[in-house]
């Protein structure tokens, strides 16, 4: 009975043998699939079919596909980043980028998605969210919010809001460690919930809880294990009657205090459907086990088990799913995504308009290690340069390798008209990279220009001098769009968040 309750993950593109024999066994409720499971569209629609077969038709398979940086699979349309969608500022254009990630997922078997990001971020210092949320505005991100689930759900994928009741003001990554918030009822309610509501209000299938400690809520338990924060707030006080998912129990800020057996029987007790747990096959079955004598012992009540069982079904049926990967694309999406990334650029002081023959200087990262939900990306800024020197822009390449910032880049920048410094990490610029891109700043003298590129997290620019250029996120469309605002000298979205940028150069 209580097998449903749980969420997996598997290890490779297709079924292991003890994979396969352990599906046989448990009817778990749901898998959650990661960009280690995926070769291609036709692959992963039979790898989601073939879980059909083995669990039944009311299984509920899972991505995390927020577009941006977060993207599990890179072979359907995905949208830029939520902030460069909040960036453009057009609700319907996130609509769109809804219903466009939504039938991508449908096409290859996925019928729920942990997107959108309902967080508002108003930390700088948030090594974890940044630009996966929509802005710092809570009613703005609250309307996108609203109108990517209306997009997303039309499109016949369940959406999934996260991470409740608000992970954007937070300086600790959960992946990491326990982050604490120390805001009280009546902020909560003013900054962080109104993306939650819309959510609730717009009919969303699912919310996915945070691994975060809310002093005002309950100073003692992290809100997935909190029936103060899953229940009485979250059922009780929002009205919302979809399907509660935990964040992954695997992560730091639960593994460092619970086992994974005993945070899944917690996260159900404290109101949680289904406990999405990652890691081998032995932890899934003691989690399974300690729920079942949860359910024998009392400690979980047999109606709330049933109620849970009932949603988790219901989802499943909201959104049937067929894999026909042939339907994920439609003419022009390609033309789509490059223009919604684009309208998302923000240029911070005057651009530079450059002319075929400018002689540009690049330097940036030569690859992007992976960290809390992202993926590594090699040579993230190569997109850009090749953008440029499609226009006639001669490009002289300075990619360092991390931990190997040194002089030769310096040397690198004679010469040119333009030096560009693109940044591409996730947190905040800091030791030798945050030494070598103010370095550069530093050495660019006239008539030579400088523009800092944000390539991923907009709150780099709060450390280098103007102007900068932000993107929001760096994947091929976010990249080209930057080389498009300098050859235009503009960029025609509005910034989302509030920054105080440098202008001076540093001394």
């Amino acid at each position: 009975m209580t097998d449903a309750l749980l969420m997996i993950d598997l290890k490779q593109p297709r079924l292991t043998p003890d994979e396969r024999a352990f599906l046989g066994e448990r009817r778990v409720g749901g898998v959650c699939l990661f960009a280690r499971n995926v070769e291609d569209r036709v692959q992963l629609g039979e790898l989601t079919a073939e879980l059909r077969a083995l669990l039944g038709p009311d299984v509920l398979i899972a991505v995390d596909q927020e577009g941006g940086a977060v993207v599990r699979v890179r072979d359907v349309p995905y949208p830029p980043s939520m902030m460069a969608l909040g960036a453009a500022d057009d609700l319907g254009l996130t609509r769109k980028m809804g219903a466009m990630s939504a039938r991508g997922l449908r096409a290859v078997g996925v019928n729920v998605n942990f997107a959108p990001v309902a967080d508002v971020n108003h930390n700088p210092r948030n090594p974890v969210i940044a630009e996966r949320a929509f802005g710092g505005d809570p009613e703005a991100v609250a309307r996108h919010v609203a109108a990517f689930v209306a997009g997303h759900q039309e499109a016949g994928v369940g959406a999934v809001v996260k991470h409740f009741p608000g992970h954007g003001d937070t300086d600790l990554d959960s992946h990491l460690e326990l982050p604490h918030l120390a805001a009280d009822a009546a902020r909560l309610e003013r900054l962080e919930l109104p993306p939650f509501r819309r959510a609730v209000a717009a009919g969303v299938a699912g919310v996915m809880s945070a691994h975060i400690v809310l002093p005002a809520l309950d100073p003692a338990l992290p809100a997935t294990l909190s029936r103060a924060v899953l229940t009485g707030l979250l059922r009780e006080r929002l009205g919302f009657d979809g399907v509660i998912f935990t964040d992954a129990l695997d992560m730091r800020a639960i593994a460092a205090s619970f086992a994974p057996a005993e945070a899944a029987l917690r996260a159900v007790a404290a109101g949680a459907d289904m406990a999405l747990y990652l890691g081998p096959l032995k932890e899934h079955e003691a989690i399974l086990r300690r729920l079942e004598a949860g359910l024998a012992s009392g400690e979980l009540d047999p109606e709330a088990v049933a109620r849970a069982r009932a949603r988790l079904r219901a989802l499943a049926r909201r959104f049937p799913v067929a894999p026909a990967p042939e339907a994920a694309w439609e003419v022009g999406d390609e033309a789509r995504l490059e223009a919604a990334a684009f309208r998302g650029t923000v240029a911070l002081g005057e651009l530079p308009k450059l002319e075929p023959g400018a002689r540009v200087t690049l330097v940036a990262a030569a690859a992007v290690a992976a960290g809390g939900a992202s993926s590594a990306v090699r040579a993230p800024a190569e997109a850009l340069a090749a953008a440029l020197e499609g226009a006639g822009v001669r490009v002289t390449r300075a990619f360092y390798a991390r931990g190997a910032e040194g002089a030769s880049v310096l040397g690198a920048l004679a010469g040119a008209e333009l030096v560009l410094f693109a940044s591409t990490s996730r947190t905040r610029m800091e030791g030798a990279e945050l030494a070598l891109a103010r370095a550069v700043a530093r050495a660019v003298r006239p008539p030579q220009r400088f523009v800092h590129v944000a390539l991923w997290n907009p709150y780099h620019a709060l450390d280098l001098p103007g102007p900068a250029l932000l993107t929001f996120g760096f994947r091929g469309p976010s990249a080209r769009a930057a080389a498009r605002a300098l050859l235009e000298g503009g960029a025609p979205g509005r910034l989302p968040v509030a920054l105080e940028v440098a202008r001076g150069p540093y001394a």
